[in-house]
């Protein structure tokens, strides 16, 4: 409906012979340089430096820098001491941080399906200590676990984390937002920017004299934008001039952005007002990307039914792939990705998948199984010219000190029982944390060992869940365990193959406590051996295990996804075999008892695909459930109640 109301506005300005706006995509940055996105000018003998994304620094945003005889100097540790409200920011600003974990999480348990009130008054409580602002009114009450409800718990919690920014030494991080030097005021100027998940339009001025940020709050202002310029006219006022605004398209290799034809503004610096061709708006206001790249956009529906759900998977047919169908789909491609459960806290799918030519947000979607119900936590971030790039992605966090997402992710990332979040490793030098109690990256980035940095490690580091730890197998054919930080294990035995883009997987035999790697060489003209190895997780012990069907199991035509069940003792394959006479595509199997390969009658919705071959598969098993669950690159979800006995089970190449 909104695509076709789209389309019939740009067919009605086209009958006018007014051109619509036309959406583009910014160009990419050098990602070589520490400082990306940010903005510099000159003036009073000295160069100030703001905005951009530090890729290097801890907290993402870039701090206030000045240049002085030539030698760049941070202000950041100079500008919180001289900050009088710099204590009372710190501590609401974790309040703040604390407050949004609050709602995700009651939010989450309504996705779920196990409902309970948001008690807004005991957060009045909190904030009170440090402030009785009267930004804090609307919060005076309990939050029924409604859609309107957590509309308006997010708008309360975007008003009070903007005041909490108010009170800061600096302004808040944003990219492309350019400065300009006032030569009669002897003030820098700057306005707006994008903060990556939103659009801002605030007005600050910095005094290189006095070495101090000052927040203007004008009745109106321009709309808020990124990638303006800005002009000092010499006599006391600032020329704004063009800049985007977001598009929120769902397109494939989509514009997300476009042009602002508002005209000039300008901006009086004694007396703080704007002026320009219409009246403007409110002065720090945001604006965010709208439809599937909203949280709203996922709640405004029917509410998640547990007891519907859990019925009609109790009642799903044998040994035929069903799909879900969510009532609210995530949008744009979601390729080169996995998918992986959380292991029974909150019994979600976790899906983080994307980069080259795919989605590029930092978001990591959560399918709840109880409900059938895909949640975005926040609202989604875009790495600006980076989108759609293969490898060129910014390392470091962003300015929510999230990690961006690798040019693809494969099976870089997992679950991790002991830490109960899932790591990712995608990233050259780091890796980071996930944790779905809160639906958010933690904020902290943990140094990788030697071993598991090299050269585009994001396509081939690949991890599985184990009741240990999680274990990470390199292309050099070496593993690392997790406990309390990553450990290599001491490998006897025959030499463990390395694992290779596209075409190799690992999975945890339960039942045995061994490591199961199957690999393939790159590229669909080569054929897998069946060879399939095995590491003993007591010995340590490498050994190929040669098993029976090696001859026909070259017939698989995909080797990304290989997932254990212990409540069958067999491995599914993510892929299915050529058609037989009957036109079936038969899936096929290893059985761990037998150590042979088999072919399945598996029916249904194949989540594989027409050719048997998905890239983008995410596949899994889920003990509490009792099902195989599947992903794919649109993000639709897929169970499987698989019975051995019904699936007329047989030798591979019979």
């Amino acid at each position: 409906m909104k695509r076709t109301l789209a389309l019939s506005a740009m067919l009605f300005t086209a009958s006018l012979g007014i051109a619509a706006p036309k959406s583009y995509r910014l160009p990419s940055v050098d990602l070589k340089q520490p400082i990306i996105w940010g903005s510099e000018a000159e003036g009073a003998g000295v160069v100030l430096a703001f905005g951009g994304q530090d890729q290097v620094g801890e907290e993402g945003r870039a701090p206030t820098r000045l240049k002085v005889d030539g030698k760049w100097i941070d202000l950041r540790e100079e500008l919180r001491k001289a900050n009088p409200t710099q204590k009372t920011h710190d501590a609401m600003a974790k309040l703040v941080r604390d407050f949004d974990r609050a709602i995700v999480a009651n939010r989450s348990d309504f996705f779920g399906g196990t409902m309970t009130d948001f008690d807004g008054r005991t957060w009045v409580q909190k904030f009170a200590v440090h402030t009785k602002s009267p930004e804090f009114e609307a919060l005076d009450k309990s939050f029924p676990p409604t859609p309107a409800s957590y509309q308006e718990l997010t708008r309360i919690q975007r008003r009070i984390e903007q005041f909490v920014q108010r009170i800061d030494a600096e302004p808040s991080g944003r990219a492309l937002s350019p400065i300009v030097f006032d030569p009669k005021s002897k003030l820098f100027v700057f306005v707006g920017g994008d903060h990556l998940d939103y659009l801002t339009n605030d007005t600050w001025v910095f005094d290189p004299a006095k070495r101090r940020w000052e927040l203007r709050l004008p009745m109106t202002a321009p709309a808020p934008r990124a990638n303006h310029t800005l002009k000092a006219n010499d006599d006391g006022t600032i020329t704004l001039s063009g800049g985007y605004t977001y598009t929120s398209t769902v397109d494939y290799l989509g514009g997300h952005y476009r042009d602002l034809d508002d005209g000039d503004w300008t901006y009086d610096v004694a007396s703080n007002t704007w002026k320009g061709a219409n009246a403007g708006v409110a002065s720090d206001t945001r604006v965010y990307r709208t439809g599937p790249y909203d949280p709203a956009f996922f709640t405004d529906c029917e509410t998640p039914d547990r007891k519907s759900q859990l019925a009609l998977l109790e009642k799903l047919p044998p040994n035929t792939w069903t799909k879900m169908n969510p009532p609210r789909m995530p949008q744009m491609n979601r390729d080169w990705g996995s998918a992986i459960i959380d292991n029974d806290r909150r019994n979600v799918i976790l899906r983080w998948a994307g980069g080259h030519s795919a989605h590029c947000g930092t978001d990591v979607l959560q399918y709840h199984i109880a409900t059938n119900r895909w949640e975005l936590t926040h609202p989604i971030e875009f790495p600006l010219g980076q989108t759609y790039t293969n490898t060129e992605y910014p390392e470091g966090f962003n300015f929510n000190q999230r990690p961006w997402i690798s040019g693809h992710t494969y099976q870089n990332y997992g679950w991790d029982l002991n830490e109960e979040k899932m790591l990712f490793l995608g990233k050259h030098r780091w890796y980071y944390a996930y944790d779905t109690k809160y639906g958010d990256w933690t904020g902290e980035r943990f140094e990788k060992p030697k071993g598991m940095i090299y050269d585009s490690s994001f396509y081939t580091l690949t991890t599985t869940a184990t009741n240990d730890g999680l274990v990470c197998w390199t292309a050099q054919g070496k593993l690392f365990r997790f406990d309390e930080g990553w450990k290599e294990l001491a490998l006897v035995g025959e030499k463990l193959p390395g694992a290779v883009v596209d075409n190799s997987t690992l999975t945890w035999d339960q039942k045995r406590n061994r490591l199961l790697f199957v690999v393939k060489s790159y590229g669909d003209k080569v054929k897998f051996s069946g060879q399939v190895h095995e590491v003993d997780l007591k010995t340590l012990n490498v050994k190929a295990l040669s098993p029976g069907g090696m001859e026909a199991a070259s017939d698989i035509p995909y080797l990304c996804q290989m997932r254990y069940s212990d409540e069958h003792d067999l491995c599914l394959v993510g892929g299915t075999l050529s058609p037989d006479k009957d036109g079936l595509r038969r899936t096929p199997a290893f059985d761990c008892a037998g150590n042979r390969w088999v072919s399945l009658k598996i029916v249904g919705d194949d989540p594989s695909g027409a050719k048997g071959r998905n890239v983008s598969l995410g596949l899994m098993w889920h003990r509490k459930s009792g099902l195989f669950w599947a992903v794919d690159a649109k993000s639709q979800v897929f169970a499987l109640r698989l019975d051995v006995a019904k699936a007329e089970m047989k030798a591979l190449g019979e």
